[in-house]
């Protein structure tokens, strides 16, 4: 009886090898297979439905570089005498519009392919870029944050002016222009 077994085992162990290595050769077949089918996929164009598209950050819609100065009077008091010099403070300011665009709201118009976008107003921007403090006498003491003011007034007053926001505007929705009509869309605008 121990001789009957012996061939039935010899013959399960050669059945099991043989579908070990089977096996194998599905296994080898099929990565094969799964690395050659990247080049056979189709990839089907689907309609997209854009929800929101909106740029970040701060747009700079008019900069310059100015100097301007202003002129004070320095009294200088002796012992015996009060003398009057004159004092010149210069200041080289960057003067800008600033469109914040997290406030631009874009509204799509049902039916349409047009956007309204509504533009905040510009802010106007001044910062120091450094200046000039001249005298004819030695005035430690004299405080140039008077002339500073009026120097950065002066400035001010000639370049925040309704035409350079207009200007500033109207950079400003040339650039989103063109960024609407890249996304497929006819921009109108509307001031806020």
């Amino acid at each position: 009886m121990g001789q009957t077994k012996e061939p039935i085992l010899s013959t399960i162990s050669k059945i099991v090898r043989l579908m070990c290595v089977l096996a194998a050769i599905y296994f080898v077949v099929r990565c094969i297979d799964a690395g050659s089918q990247d080049d056979d996929i189709v990839i089907k164009e689907t309609p997209v439905v854009i929800e929101s598209i909106k740029p970040i950050g701060e747009l700079y819609a008019y900069t310059a570089i100015t100097e301007d100065f202003a002129i004070d009077n320095v009294e200088k008091i002796g012992f015996f005498s009060r003398n009057y010099y004159k004092a010149v403070q210069t200041l080289r300011m960057q003067v800008s519009y600033i469109i914040d665009l997290d406030s631009v709201d874009y509204l799509p118009q049902q039916g349409t392919d047009t956007v309204l976008v509504r533009l905040p107003r510009p802010r106007y921007v001044q910062s120091g870029q450094g200046g000039n403090f001249l005298c004819e006498i030695e005035a430690d003491d004299y405080d140039a944050a008077k002339a500073i003011g009026i120097v950065e007034q002066k400035i001010k007053s000639k370049y925040d002016t309704p035409d350079n926001r207009a200007k500033a505007l109207a950079h400003a929705k040339e650039v989103l222009t063109t960024f609407v009509l890249q996304c497929g869309l006819i921009p109108k605008f509307e001031e806020k």
